[in-house]
């Protein structure tokens, strides 16, 4: 089912941290910078980081090797909706959010064998009309946890909209210092960039480093003593807090 607020959990354990990443799946077509979906996977694999990627249907679509690649690896796949929508704008606008959800669970079928499935709207817009809405017209509303929300963001997605050859070093330094600050949490990165501005979203992708900031990020968090844990371990029914 869908709650009304975003869904954050209790607070983490001092020194915890839960990785999440969205817009994916995406492939790099350039050495060092671009979309790397597979290639994050494998690595957090080799740190025994357990991640949850929530995935946007017409990328996985595109690319369902690399959506069964990070199953393999043992990571999480939640849904982001079909074509990320603003979905408090698209309701307003009379979109087919049901049909936005139902597309995406369908492709993930084949993926998501352990219920329930994670979703988490585009950008974390969200309200009670919308979970009210899906609850009712979402013939497997009861299948779903969600939405997911987080604690730490510190806006990865800007790095990549400049040309910065240091900006996964920035990026990094950003985000240890709101995880060191708040003593860990659920992290917010992006594998890919699914923005609906075109452009943007085409310079985001390209620029991504995201792969690249998260491999300063898992060993400086490791020698402070951070422990990592999955999405599942996360009681979120426990505690309804809004974002």
């Amino acid at each position: 089912m869908f709650s009304e607020k975003m869904l954050t959990g209790p607070a983490l354990t001092h020194k915890t941290i839960c990785l999440s990443f969205d817009d994916g799946p995406g492939v790099s077509y350039s050495i060092n910078k671009g979309p790397n979906t597979l290639a994050l996977a494998q690595y957090l694999q080799s740190e025994g980081i357990v991640a949850s990627f929530f995935m946007v249907g017409c990328f996985i679509k595109k690319f369902p090797k690399i959506v069964q690649a990070v199953k393999d690896l043992g990571h999480i796949i939640g849904s982001h909706t079909y074509s990320h929508p603003n979905m408090v704008k698209a309701f307003v606008n009379g979109t087919d959010l049901v049909s936005e959800l139902t597309k995406t669970e369908n492709l993930l079928l084949p993926y998501s064998n352990n219920q329930p499935l994670y979703f988490r709207p585009p950008h974390g817009y969200w309200n009670t009309a919308i979970s009210q809405h899906l609850n009712n017209h979402l013939k497997s509303a009861n299948n779903y946890l969600g939405p997911i929300g987080w604690t730490i963001d510190a806006g990865d997605w800007m790095y990549w909209s400049k040309f910065d050859k240091d900006g996964a070093k920035k990026c990094a330094a950003a985000y240890l210092k709101m995880i060191t600050e708040n003593n860990g949490g659920i992290v917010l990165m992006h594998d890919s960039n699914a923005d609906r501005n075109l452009i943007k979203a085409i310079i985001r992708r390209h620029n991504n480093r995201t792969l690249d900031a998260i491999k300063i990020i898992v060993p400086t968090l490791k020698k402070l003593d951070y422990q990592f844990i999955s999405l599942d371990e996360i009681n979120f029914l426990e505690t309804n807090s809004q974002h």
